[in-house]
Parts: structure tokens; C-alpha cells; sequence
């Protein structure tokens, strides 16, 4: 058929129809008729919602460059897609003479095309006040503000806004953003069915509800700021996905139970992303969520099936979890000598069975082969570190699981496993043994991740003799049995030394990277050690001659360093700095090492960009080790150093909040470093100290650390706003951080030395308000959480008890008898406790404080009693 009688057949519909009622609706007919659907819809190798999220990204003049090309395809484009017409409206309004050729593109466009293309989003169900409220949302100031305008717009509003909000790399900082996408979707782009004797009935436009495809990605990246910003929320999600399914047209076929398994398995394997911040302590999250699913499934009609990829999830996730109860009786039974076999006490350990002391993650592969799925070599990698070692025995081992390979790489998992069954050892000697054994029995040679397991067990200290950690739950290495050995027999077993194993690597062709440079990296006994395996790991010499002290590097330079690499680099710095050498001066390169640190951080972790606002770890281990005691930063007395210390710490509490969110962490550092500080002026007051280029009172420094403290644990302690009654259903977490007895403690006893009774008096009232969650935290944590609780009481009583008035110590003492039966380690301290406390303190800092105290009591008294003598006298 020609155009003519494309036409001809057009103007006929028209007077035989009243559907074709004005000049746009004729044009809107004439452009589809004479277009096909590839030119409306082309294939793009960046799709429009990827470019949109681009030009969002871009903030710097490199990044303009670099997807310069993509908007220009985007302005050139003539498409109906709701992405490209919003994004070149958009472009249509800004100023774009920067870019010539996307001004261009865009002035091309006539009034008339506009018109023709507002017209087809019409007939679509949009209009063109829909695009302004778009652009009027991406306009936001950063992905909070963003997601805040999409909450609070009454419009419909199309899915591919969700998906473009949600990117990975959305400058997200809030909890509740992450609560209103949740909300926000489910509300909207989630079936809503009616469920009627016969049938069901959809009241959701099809177009508007999220797909499977849609749905998973949507869930991926929410999984990727959870883990980000808000770890324990990762069992929100869980609830989350547990809704999509249930709200999916009940009809029972083959694809639609395949849909559900696709999204269950999919959540499952999601869900076993480590936390960003304490990725092993926030395994138990994971677990939770995964088990929800499981759960969820089970009590459906027909329980989802679970594929290998997913029980190898669960797996891994287990492996990150503490011993249970019945693990630590298992872990205990095992005897000194290796191998570690069971030995029976008693008649009830007689009657175990070996499978009884099998782990969680062994008993779930030992699931997984019953349900038809053979294991390969990376189940066998995971069933070591659960502690069921094949040929070489093992132990429970706590930790983040190995990488799985997979495709053309999947051969390599057999070093997985030898890898894996090093790090399952007590000490170096097994370590070693294991090393050899395997080198033995295949003509495989080991890879760089076999080399950072024996490194890391060369480099591992040695335990406490009084620590009741159990093997396989920390990293430190247990003693080593050989009294029975000869000298030639310890000399076979013992293994080589960190310098020899090295060499022994590199002349076999294996270059360190990964897992191996960063343990190298963060254990190096100097700078120059370090350069060295830098150069031999192949990276860019010129970047890392940027990274020497006295350099002042450019940011281009500096991010061909991958981050955990950069991020191994800071901590050897911090690692390296001196410690006080009494009256001994210390070199200036020394002391800069600390400096050259936040440099380097600062230059790499630009505000502008998202590794700077996402990737906060640097700032972190810069804190902890200016909270170190007895840290040198300058050439001066140690109470010098320490408010030296504190002013630093400071400086970089400001620059990591300017790029990222201070966690409880960060917090506790600063918090450290203040005490540090405070401690050391209870002897010493001098009048004060040059801190760089000004002069600062350490007691005018103790003031307004009391403040930024304050200020950082409201925000840590405020609760999440949940918005709206479908947050009940997801259980939503009721703080967006995980503040522990250890983050109390130590904040009780900060503001204990830094003087601020009333602040005390508040935590203690946010404590007792908040007891529930804090049983929970300390159960979480263990017996050692507890403790803490009792010993927050205790620093309280010791340092603030005597300025409570009675009415304020009755009160006090008549909340905590509520909730008495709840915890046993809510109860008021006796003076025998108090007592305990402070002289457990073993550098005498809590005695010197409650001196001073009783000393201010006296003589505010002693004043008191003059002032009521001078009053006598006058009346």
C-alpha cells in the first residue's frame, strides 16, 4: 500500500468516524500511519531512562565530556518514548549553549513537533503539566529532595521515575527516602486486585504496575543503599518483596508460579549482599530477611522452589552469623590437638550423632544435595569454612564468604576452596600444613587469593590466653601445640616467614591483587615496603608516585587507585604513625603521616562526586586512629597530642560530613578522642596550644566538642519517620543506626569528663525511654552488651549520681525498677558497683575525675556557706 492510499484511507475514517475531531488529532494520525513502530520505539544502546539518570549525575566539566555523546543522541532523537520527550523538554528550558550541538538538536525541534509530540503523550494519558511536575522533581537538590517532591505529588506518575530515583548512584542520605521509594511503589505501581467468587478483578492500568523485570532491578538497587546507608532494613525489603508476590493476579499457571520463584530466588540471592559498615556484626539482617522469604514461601499454597544459587545464598549468608548455642557446645568439645575431633564428656554426648554436630551452612548444603543439586567446588569451599573440611580437617569459621567464579572461570573455584580451607585453620602452622597439602595433590598453582589466606595468617596476633573466643570467631591465631614435636619436625611445619612467602610468590609469575595486596598493603612495615607492592600489583606508577608524602596529587591521577585499595593505603598511614617517645623529638615525615591521610582522602573523596558520598571507610579508620592512646602528632607534651589529636579529629568529622552521614562509628571515635583529650587536662591546664595556624584554649576545644557530640548523637538517635500506614505492614526499623551499649558507654563517660552533667542526665532519660531497643542491641551484641548497660549505669552514678537532687534520683531509680523483670541488667548500682567501676579503670582517669568532681562539691559548698555567712552578717 502506498502513502497515497495510506492517506486516502485515513480521510475516510475521518467522515466516517467521529474519533478524528481536529487538526492535531489528523497530524497525530498522518505521523503514525506513515511511521513505523521501530522509528517511534528505536532499539538504543543507552536507553532514555539511562541518559536521563546521566545528565542527573553530571555535576563536574569531565563527566560533561564524557557522556557528551549520549546527550547529544538524546537531543537528536524524534521518539515517543515518556523518558526522551521529558528529558528534551528539559533540555529545551536550560541553558545549553555550552553545548552546541545539543542546542542544535534541540532549536531543531519546530512548535509544530512539539505540539504533534504533547498531543501523542495525550492520547497516552499523559498531559503536559505531567511533564513539568517530572522535571519539577528531578529538579530536586540531591536524591533526598528528589524522592521527597515524588512522595508529595497527588499525579499519577509513570514507572520509569521509580526506576531513574532509585539508580545506584541517587545522592541518598536519609532513611526515610529509602521508606518513601517502598511506600511509594507499593502504593502505586503494585497490583491492587479484588478478589470475587469467579474470577479477580485489576483496578491498576497494566502499564502502571512494575513488571517482574522492573520490580527486580527496583529491588536491586534498593538493596544496594540499604546495605549502603541502612542494614537492618534489608528485612523491610524482605517484606516488601513478600507483598509483590502476594498482590500478583492469583491465577495458578506454569508462568505465573515461574514469576513468583524467578522474584523469590532472585530476593534470596539479593538479600546476602554484605552491609557496607560492619559487613560481618550486620549478617544477622541478612538471615532475617532471607528466613522471612522462607517463611512466606512455606505458607503459601504451593511453596516456591528454591535453586542452587539461592541455598548457596543462604549458605553464605550463615557463614557470617555467630555460633549458635549448640555450635559453641560443638566448638567447645573439641580438643587442642589437630585434628579438632569430638571427644564424648558424657552420656548425653554419647548419644549425638555426627550429624548432630553439623553447622547451620553445612546442614543447608547437606538440603541442597537432597534436593538434586550437586556441589562442586565452591560448596566444598563453603562446607570448610562451616567446618566440614573434606580431606583436610577445618573449623567453624565466622566471615564474609569467598567469591564465587563463574562461567568460563568457574575451574577457578577449586582455589576458592584450597583458599577457603586455609583460612579454616587455628594458626599459621595449619595454615601452612593446609597450603602444602593441596599443593601436593593438584598441578594447579596457588593464585593470589590462596596467597592472602596464608598472609593473613602469617600477619594474624596472637590470642589472649584469658580471651574466650573460640577458634574460627576472630581472626587472631590460637597457640600452637608442638611440645611433643622434634627440632627437625618443627622446622618442616613451621611455616615461612611473610618476605619469603612473597618472593616465593612473585617468582612464580603471581601478581598481588585483591584480597592478597590489601592484606600486604594495611600489614607493611613501611611506605616503601608498601610502594613496592603497589608496583609489583601493576597499577599506574604515576598514581602511585601521587600518593607520596609532600605530593599534592590531581583527582584524575588519584582515582585510577581502586577504592579498597586506596582505602588499604589510609590505613597504613594511620597504622604508621607514631606513638609518644617521651622527650624524644620525631621525624616531620612521621608526623605528617596522619595529615597526608585526610589529604589524600580529600583529594580522592571529592563532595561532587559519588565514590565521596557514598564511600566513607577512609574517614572512619582516620578517626579510629586519632582516638589511639598515647598518638603522636606533633612534637610536645602527650596532653599537647591529645588535644592536637582532638582538633584534627574534628577537622575530619567536618569533612566526612560534608561528603557522607556520620555513623555511630565515626562517632564513637570522636567520642574517644574527647575523652583522650579531657583526661589529659585533669592534670595540666595549660593556657594554650598552637594548632596549625591557630590558636586554640583546649578548655574552649572541650566546649564545643560537648556540642558537636551532642548534636551528632541527635541525629544518630532521631527516630525514622514512618509515613503512612502501610509502613506497619513492612515492620519498618524505628533507627536508621545501630546505636550499641558500646556507643553509650562510651558517650556517658565523654561527657562525664567533658563536665556536662545535664547531657548525661538526657541520655540517661533517652536510655530509659528507649529501653526495649536497647535489650535488643545488647542481646544482639551478647553477654558483653549487657555488661555495658550495667556499666553505662554505673559511669553515670559514679560521675553525675551526686549532683542528682532526690526528687531526681527517686524518679530515676523508679523507672528502672519497671523494667527490672525485663533485663536483669537494668537495675540501679549499688556503691560496691560503682566502686568496681572506677577502679577497674586501669589508667586511674576515672579516679582523677571523680576527684575533681568531689573537689568542685566542696567548693561550691565552702562557697555556698560564705555566701550564707555574708548574708547573715548584712541582715
Amino acid at each position: 500500500m502506498t502513502v497515497s492510499h495510506v492517506v486516502a484511507s485515513a480521510k475516510s475514517a475521518t467522515k466516517q468516524s467521529s474519533i478524528w475531531v481536529s487538526k492535531p488529532d489528523w497530524n497525530q494520525t498522518l505521523s503514525r500511519l506513515t511511521s513505523s513502530r521501530r522509528q517511534r520505539y528505536p532499539k538504543l544502546r543507552l536507553s532514555p531512562s539511562r541518559i536521563v539518570a546521566l545528565r542527573l549525575r553530571t555535576r563536574t566539566d569531565r563527566q560533561e565530556k564524557l557522556y557528551g555523546k549520549a546527550f547529544e543522541l538524546a537531543a537528536k532523537l524524534r521518539a515517543d518514548r515518556l523518558p526522551l520527550v521529558m528529558l528534551q523538554t528539559w533540555m529545551a528550558r536550560e541553558d545549553t549553549h555550552n553545548d552546541s550541538r545539543v542546542s542544535l538538536f534541540i532549536n531543531s525541534i519546530s512548535p509544530s513537533d512539539w505540539a504533534d509530540r504533547f498531543h501523542i503523550l495525550k492520547t497516552k494519558g499523559w498531559s503536559k503539566e505531567d511533564i513539568d511536575q517530572w522535571i519539577w522533581i528531578l529538579s530536586g537538590e540531591d536524591g533526598d529532595d528528589q524522592v521527597q517532591r515524588l512522595a508529595s505529588t497527588k499525579r499519577p506518575t509513570p514507572i520509569f521515575l521509580v526506576s531513574i530515583l532509585s539508580r545506584s548512584d541517587a545522592r541518598i542520605h536519609k532513611a526515610e527516602t529509602l521508606l518513601s521509594l517502598m511506600v511509594y511503589a507499593s502504593r502505586r505501581h503494585f497490583h491492587i486486585n479484588i478478589q470475587l467468587p469467579n474470577h479477580t478483578l485489576d483496578l491498576r492500568n497494566p502499564k502502571m504496575v512494575m513488571t517482574v523485570t522492573q520490580f527486580l532491578l527496583f529491588l536491586r538497587r534498593l538493596v544496594k543503599h540499604v546495605q549502603r546507608l541502612w542494614p537492618r532494613s534489608i528485612v523491610t525489603l524482605a517484606r516488601l518483596t513478600a507483598k509483590y508476590i502476594q498482590r500478583m493476579p492469583s491465577n495458578v499457571d506454569a508462568n505465573n508460579f515461574h514469576e513468583k520463584c524467578r522474584i523469590f530466588n532472585t530476593a534470596i540471592q539479593l538479600f546476602k549482599k554484605p552491609a557496607v559498615i560492619q559487613p560481618v556484626t550486620n549478617m544477622e539482617y541478612n538471615w532475617r530477611a532471607q528466613k522471612f522469604l522462607l517463611a512466606m514461601s512455606d505458607n503459601l499454597e504451593k511453596p516456591l522452589i528454591i535453586n542452587k544459587a539461592s541455598y548457596r545464598a543462604i549458605r553464605e549468608v550463615m557463614i557470617g552469623l555467630k555460633k549458635s548455642k549448640t555450635e559453641k557446645a560443638v566448638a567447645l568439645r573439641y580438643t587442642k590437638s589437630w585434628p579438632p575431633y569430638r571427644q564424648d564428656f558424657d552420656g548425653l554426648d554419647a548419644k549425638r550423632t555426627a550429624d548432630d554436630d553439623y553447622s547451620r551452612s553445612v546442614r543447608a548444603g547437606i538440603l541442597m544435595r537432597e534436593a538434586g543439586y550437586p556441589d562442586d567446588d565452591y560448596d566444598k569451599a563453603l562446607d570448610a569454612l562451616g567446618g566440614m573440611g573434606a580431606g583436610s580437617p577445618t573449623v567453624q569459621t565466622r566471615g564474609l564468604p569467598p567469591k564465587e567464579q563463574k562461567g568460563d572461570d568457574e575451574a577457578q573455584n577449586f582455589l576458592t576452596r584450597w583458599a577457603a580451607t586455609i583460612r579454616a585453620t587455628r594458626n599459621s602452622q595449619e595454615a601452612w600444613k593446609v597450603f602444602n597439602e593441596f599443593n601436593s595433590q593438584t598441578s594447579e598453582s596457588p593464585n593470589a587469593q590462596v596467597y592472602a589466606e596464608m598472609f593473613i595468617k602469617l600477619h594474624a596476633p596472637l590470642i589472649h590466653r584469658e580471651s574466650t573466643v573460640l577458634p574460627g570467631d576472630a581472626r587472631e591465631a590460637f597457640p600452637i601445640y608442638d611440645a611433643n614435636y622434634t627440632e627437625y619436625e618443627l622446622a618442616r611445619l613451621s611455616p615461612p616467614s611473610v618476605s619469603e612467602l612473597y618472593d616465593r610468590m612473585v617468582n612464580h609469575g603471581v601478581k598481588p591483587e585483591g584480597q592478597c595486596l590489601h592484606t600486604l598493603l594495611t600489614n607493611a612495615g613501611s611506605l616503601g615496603e608498601a610502594t613496592r607492592y603497589l608496583h609489583d600489583s601493576g597499577l599506574d606508577p604515576v598514581s602511585i608516585s601521587a600518593l607520596a608524602l609532600f605530593k599534592r596529587a590531581h583527582y584524575e591521577v588519584l582515582r585510577k587507585i581502586p577504592l579498597l585499595v586506596f582505602r588499604s593505603y589510609i590505613q597504613l598511614l594511620c597504622k604508621l604513625q607514631p606513638h609518644c617517645r617521651n622527650k624524644e623529638q620525631v621525624p616531620l615525615n612521621e608526623l605528617y603521616l596522619i595529615r597526608h591521610a585526610i589529604n589524600l582522602c580529600s583529594l580522592r573523596l571529592r563532595v561532587e562526586t559519588t565514590e565521596g558520598s557514598s564511600f566513607g571507610s577512609p574517614w572512619s579508620i582516620i578517626l579510629r586512629a586519632l582516638a589511639r592512646p598515647h598518638l603522636c602528632v606533633m612534637n610536645g607534651t602527650q596532653a599537647d597530642n591529645d588535644v592536637q589529636a582532638l582538633s584534627i579529629s574534628m577537622d575530619v568529622i567536618q569533612l566526612a560530613q560534608d561528603r557522607t552521614v556520620i555513623n555511630p562509628d565515626m562517632f564513637l571515635y570522636l567520642c574517644r578522642a574527647a575523652q583522650k583529650a579531657a583526661a589529659s587536662q585533669l592534670g595540666s591546664r595549660e593556657a594554650s596550644l598552637d594548632v596549625g595556624k591557630k590558636e586554640v584554649s583546649p578548655v574552649s576545644l572541650l566546649e564545643t566538642i560537648s556540642q558537636t557530640l551532642k548534636t551528632i548523637f541527635a541525629q544518630l538517635r532521631k527516630p525514622v519517620d514512618t509515613i503512612s500506614s502501610e509502613c506497619e505492614d513492612l515492620e519498618v526499623p524505628r533507627f536508621m543506626h545501630n546505636i550499641e551499649p558500646v556507643h553509650l558507654h562510651t558517650y556517658m563517660r565523654t561527657l562525664a569528663f567533658l563536665d556536662d552533667t545535664e547531657a548525661m542526665k538526657e541520655l540517661l532519660r533517652w536510655m530509659l525511654r528507649n529501653k526495649t531497643y536497647i535489650d535488643e542491641e545488647a542481646e544482639r551484641v551478647g553477654t558483653r552488651g549487657q555488661a555495658l548497660v550495667v556499666r553505662t549505669l554505673c559511669a553515670f552514678q559514679a560521675f553525675a549520681g551526686s549532683r542528682l537532687s532526690h526528687d531526681e534520683e527517686m524518679d530515676i531509680i523508679s523507672h528502672i525498677g519497671d523494667v527490672e523483670s525485663i533485663a536483669g541488667s537494668w537495675r540501679w548500682p549499688t556503691p560496691e558497683d560503682v566502686d568496681n567501676y572506677v577502679q577497674s579503670d586501669r589508667r586511674g582517669h576515672s579516679q582523677r575525675l571523680q576527684q575533681r568532681i568531689a573537689g568542685k562539691a566542696f567548693l561550691a559548698s565552702q562557697q555556698e556557706s560564705e555566701n550564707n555567712g555574708i548574708g547573715t552578717v548584712a541582715a
